[in-house]
């Protein structure tokens, strides 16, 4: 796989995981002057709701096109109602991905050391030498997925919804259910209230 297309994939995935599932939690921000239960249906901002942040590679149509079923099934059964052209709807969401490379550094003594088994000590650690530390490093990929909703007849924005954690090869490989746990993490925050 060129660094191109992971690269694209690590940004797609948007979520971030050490080897363990972790809960997302997403962050949520909204127009308070806005009564959302005027709001009964929804659509794509355009045919391509995926926006491309400048600079960065063309979205991946598989990618775009997992995200839409995702957002349709979940904002449905937060009560809208999913309609084919924008100007019909109330509400248009699109959608942006992103990523960011970091490392994780860990220091940690080397020389505290566990007794061996059936060897008491005074301490449960204990120390043999002086002044040497141990430092690993791991470098990850932190992605992050945000929704905007905007009103369709005001022409703003009224809620954005993202939520971003680190991505894992196996997540890369099979960006599905990943993307489909980050859309129900930020829809589950809309309305604003729940």
């Amino acid at each position: 796989m060129n660094a191109s297309v992971r690269g694209f994939l690590l940004a797609a995935c948007c979520v971030i995981a050490a080897g363990c599932q972790s809960t997302l939690r997403p962050v949520t921000d909204f127009d308070s002057s806005v009564d959302f239960s005027q709001y009964s249906t929804f659509s794509w901002i355009d045919a391509n709701p995926l926006l491309r942040i400048s600079g960065a590679r063309p979205p991946n149509p598989l990618v775009q096109q997992r995200l839409m079923t995702a957002a349709q099934t979940a904002f449905t059964a937060r009560g809208l109602r999913f309609v084919n052209n924008p100007e019909d709807a109330d509400l248009v969401l699109a959608f942006t991905v992103g990523s960011r490379e970091g490392i994780q550094v860990t220091s940690y003594p080397s020389t505290w050391h566990r007794p061996p088994p059936g060897r008491r000590s005074s301490s449960y650690w204990h120390r043999s030498s002086w002044n040497t530390n141990t430092v690993r490093t791991r470098q990850y990929t932190e992605g992050q997925l945000a929704i905007d909703i905007l009103d369709v007849a005001a022409h703003q924005p009224v809620w954005h919804g993202t939520v971003s954690r680190r991505v894992t090869q196996r997540e890369l490989g099979e960006p599905g259910p990943v993307l489909e746990e980050a859309v129900n993490a930020i829809a589950a925050k809309f309305p604003p209230g729940n």
